[in-house]
């Protein structure tokens, strides 16, 4: 039996002091005696994953060496840094990422930079000199384009550069949370290990389960992107999606757009291209009618709220198409502490449901 709202919701040397949850809420607590993990818990509950996405306009992946604290930023690397910072080509959230082994102790420090562009990706990638190399990077894309010649003897250089490179970024850092810590990591080596079975049977064709053969996957096991109870959790790019509870043969399918669209969508936490909350759930209702085509379409979210209600607008100018989704909310879920013993202190979550979705004629 859950534990009723009330003083007992945060007992005595609870790190947080948090109000009492409402009886509907704590009613979906797990046992007092109880401490299970919080992503178990979450799925156990049923808890809904949209909206829960990094909103940016790029990833930066700042290649740092395990082990990494809590927050990551404490990290002497990362001295100075914080999870969202403005370059020049938008917001971008910076994540650790855990080097190849063979690099892993080397001074120069790799960065790979993707931002989004239309309907599609580019990257960069770079490699500065120690910690002042890095930083002086992260001044010069906050002033110019990644693809701007790079100053001589700036303590940084430009390594490459690439259009719609797939890559699959997993939350693995275990210090954050053990759910991304073990099933991250497992996620990470799952889907390394399906790679390798591809490159081996030296097909020209795809199989089920397994990337096609056109083209390189990228594997980042990286920082804390949120949402840690929905272990493990994972970005594909170029599409710029989260998914949450995904397995490896799973995120094989989405990266080649054989995967259901609608399907897949209820395990989609966002897309990157539209801000937190009910906007991300209209934008994967969308993704859930349309499906992968919508990937081909540059696309603008916009939205306004009205009472407890949103109305958001996906438009995709260039390709003639729009979509208003009605949008409001749904249950009060807990999010639990993780391993805690009846999941506390916890704090809640608002679920978001779409009532209505209509293409507008253009």
């Amino acid at each position: 039996m859950a534990s009723l709202p009330g003083a007992e919701l945060n007992p005595p040397g609870s790190p947080l002091r948090m109000p009492p949850l409402a009886p509907e809420v704590a009613a979906l607590l797990p046992a007092g005696d109880d401490a299970p993990r919080c992503a178990a818990h979450a799925a156990a509950i049923g808890t809904d994953p949209g909206g829960t996405s990094i909103a940016a306009g790029a990833v930066a992946l700042v290649e740092v060496p395990l082990p990494w604290p809590k927050p990551v930023f404490a990290d002497g690397l990362l001295e100075g840094f914080r999870p969202m910072m403005d370059l020049h080509v938008g917001p971008t959230r910076v994540l650790a990422a855990v080097p190849p082994d063979e690099r892993g102790q080397h001074s120069r420090i790799s960065v790979a930079l993707h931002w989004r562009v239309g309907a599609g990706t580019q990257s960069a990638y770079f490699e500065s000199d120690g910690p002042d190399g890095l930083r002086g990077l992260f001044a010069h894309l906050a002033r110019q384009s990644p693809a701007d010649p790079v100053p001589q003897g700036a303590g940084f250089a430009s390594v490459g550069y690439a259009e719609n490179e797939r890559a699959v970024l997993v939350c693995t850092q275990g210090s954050h949370d053990v759910c991304c810590g073990s099933e991250g990591t497992r996620l990470a080596a799952d889907f390394e290990a399906v790679l390798r079975a591809y490159r081996a049977a030296d097909v020209d064709e795809p199989y089920a389960g397994a990337p096609t053969a056109g083209g390189r996957v990228t594997v980042y096991r990286v920082s804390h992107t949120g949402g840690h109870r929905f272990a493990p959790t994972a970005m594909t790019l170029p599409d710029g999606r989260m998914w949450a509870g995904i397995e490896a043969g799973e995120v094989a399918t989405i990266l080649d757009r054989t995967a259901d669209a609608a399907m897949m969508a209820p395990r989609c936490r966002g897309w990157w291209g539209a801000p937190t909350g009910p906007a991300q759930v209209a934008e994967r209702a969308v993704f859930a009618q349309v499906g992968w085509p919508l990937e081909d379409m540059a696309r603008e979210v916009r939205f306004r709220p009205s009472g407890d209600r949103w109305n958001v607008e996906i438009v995709a100018a260039e390709a003639g198409r729009a979509w208003t989704v009605s949008v409001e909310a749904g249950r009060t879920v807990p999010t639990i502490a993780c391993r805690a013993l009846g999941g506390l202190p916890a704090k809640p979550a608002t679920e978001f449901r779409v009532t209505d979705i209509w293409e507008d004629s253009r």
